[in-house]
């Protein structure tokens, strides 16, 4: 069954950090724990707005326009842990999640919002967290999983994309480049040089 179109505002990791973290939460146990009811690695994404379904041509542009006007720093968020799901309390998501927010990302959020805001798309402009959003319908409930070390990712790029279709796929119609990192993490090895 085929989804409506939908278009929003995120941040899309790139291939190779999709396979290596996939490969790091198959050792963790994650897709066992889920059972297979994990959302397609293609589609991971960290959400920056709402959405505008079955978007009209006109409001593309409109949303094109929006992403073209938005000047944010890119920023690293540290995923330290797997929240599981708990059918008890409803909660059918499996999310991977990041500690703390780092002030580049906050301010990335709120340039995102206040651009949307600004374009009368306020219905859309919400905030979030940083996340990735592992599964949207598991099946079974799982404590939550520590990630050590976490897993970094440096979100370097705003898109707009449409998600939709069956299988259920994400077309990007928009991507800006964010500005340098203000404060990117220091590695380990940085440290004794």
């Amino acid at each position: 069954m085929s989804s409506p179109p939908r278009a929003f505002f995120a941040v899309m990791p790139s291939e190779h950090w999709v396979a290596t973290t996939l490969q790091r939460l198959i050792e963790l146990g994650l897709e066992k724990a889920l059972g297979g009811d994990m959302f397609s690695p293609e589609n991971w994404h960290q959400s920056l707005s709402e959405r505008v379904f079955n978007p009209t041509a006109e409001q593309c542009e409109r949303l094109q326009r929006v992403g073209a006007s938005i000047s944010a720093h890119a920023c690293t968020l540290q995923f330290n842990r797997i929240e599981g799901p708990d059918l008890k309390s409803d909660r059918q998501h499996c999310t991977l999640r990041a500690f703390g927010v780092p002030k580049a990302f906050k301010m990335l959020r709120d340039a995102v919002r206040a651009a949307l805001v600004e374009a009368d798309f306020a219905e859309i402009a919400t905030g979030v967290t940083p996340h990735i959003t592992l599964s949207y319908e598991a099946k079974r409930s799982f404590a939550n999983i520590t990630i050590e070390p976490p897993i970094p990712w440096a979100l370097s790029e705003l898109y707009l994309i449409v998600g939709g279709g069956d299988p259920y796929r994400y077309e990007v119609i928009g991507r800006w480049p964010l500005l340098r990192e203000l404060d990117p993490p220091v590695a380990q090895e940085e440290l004794f040089q």
